[in-house]
């Protein structure tokens, strides 16, 4: 009995607060204090189809890409003499690259390229450093760069080994 005085009071108490609604798509909405507007219709603008949706993606996508192509184990035959690095600023690319390369074990960059028109290539360059013969696991960064101030757009790296012979 108790149960049902009170199912009755929130009932009436419901009732009196006077909760206004408006029809949007045959179901009832309380304002709770917001104006809707009658001409609003669920849903998205159809004003693109997927594949158009989908080609703009794939443009946006193809325009921050970075194809990246080197030697991954160059040859120096020492410290001082140019070695075969073969690198290439693909076609594809959008922009100028910077490439630079650091040993693994210490963090030391021991060489840096000047920047890369989009189309070009390095196939032979002297390291920054002069290394004793040996092996040396390093990382090549390729850095696409804005034209006019070479301000870093994107990185991307791959390991390579540099050999130095004498």
């Amino acid at each position: 009995m108790a149960v049902i005085l009170v199912i009755i009071v929130i009932l009436l108490l419901l009732r009196c607060c006077g909760t206004e609604s408006i029809g949007i798509d045959d179901e009832s909405v309380p304002l709770g204090g917001i104006e809707w507007d009658a001409d609003a219709e669920e849903g998205e603008l159809t004003l693109r189809s997927e594949e158009e949706i989908q080609a703009e993606l794939n443009k946006k996508v193809a325009q921050g890409m970075i194809n990246i192509s080197m030697n991954t184990a160059p040859v120096f035959s020492s410290g001082t003499e140019k070695g075969n690095l073969n690198i290439v600023n693909s076609e594809r690319n959008n922009y100028p690259q910077v490439v630079y390369i650091v040993r693994k074990d210490t963090g030391e960059e021991i060489y840096r390229s000047g920047g890369i028109p989009v189309g070009s290539k390095i196939e032979r360059a002297a390291l920054a450093v002069d290394l004793p013969a040996g092996t040396y696991d390093c990382v090549a960064y390729f850095n696409s760069i804005t034209p006019d101030t070479g301000a870093i757009l994107g990185t991307a790296g791959a390991e390579i080994t540099v050999t130095v012979q004498n």
